[in-house]
């Protein structure tokens, strides 16, 4: 019984975790979407962060060496990461960071010193960026992930 018990934690936590860099996944996000959407502590931000050039590291690299920026960022996001927050690697060479109780020139500082500390990964092609505030209940989790991947696309078309 004990075993089984195990087997199933086991499951359980694997479902929720990225086996490449130990972070929470994109079910764990899926699975906590409603609780953050109860959430009524303002405010909140969403930072989407986009890996820029893993393809190009993995096409002349090889995928090894896309792992290892890929590693190394989500390392660089355990070290800074702020008291509660929730870092969930979404995608490939994405990473969505969850806040409650930053104002917003707080999450300036935090979004710029992550993009400087982005550019010691082993490659040095940095990440691109977005950042989006809920200050109240009229802004949902979704709308929020979706502004930040606006800006976010439009840091990386600089």
């Amino acid at each position: 019984y004990l075993i089984e018990n195990k087997i199933k934690l086991n499951e359980e936590k694997s479902r929720f975790i990225d086996p490449l860099t130990s972070l929470k996944n994109r079910n764990y996000l899926n699975d906590n979407l409603s609780y953050w959407e109860d959430n009524k502590v303002y405010p909140q931000a969403v930072v989407v962060i986009d890996l820029n050039n893993i393809s190009i590291i993995n096409d002349t690299k090889g995928h090894e060496e896309g792992d290892r920026q890929i590693k190394s960022a989500a390392s660089i996001l355990i070290k800074t990461q702020r008291e509660n927050s929730e870092i969930i690697r979404t995608d490939g060479n994405e990473f969505l960071i969850y806040l409650v109780g930053y104002e917003e020139n707080q999450i300036v500082t935090y979004v710029n010193k992550l993009m400087k500390e982005f550019k010691s990964l082993p490659y040095e092609y940095g990440a691109s960026m977005g950042y989006f505030m809920i200050t109240s209940e009229s802004t949902t989790i979704d709308d929020a992930i979706n502004e930040a991947l606006i800006k976010m696309r439009e840091n990386k078309g600089e």
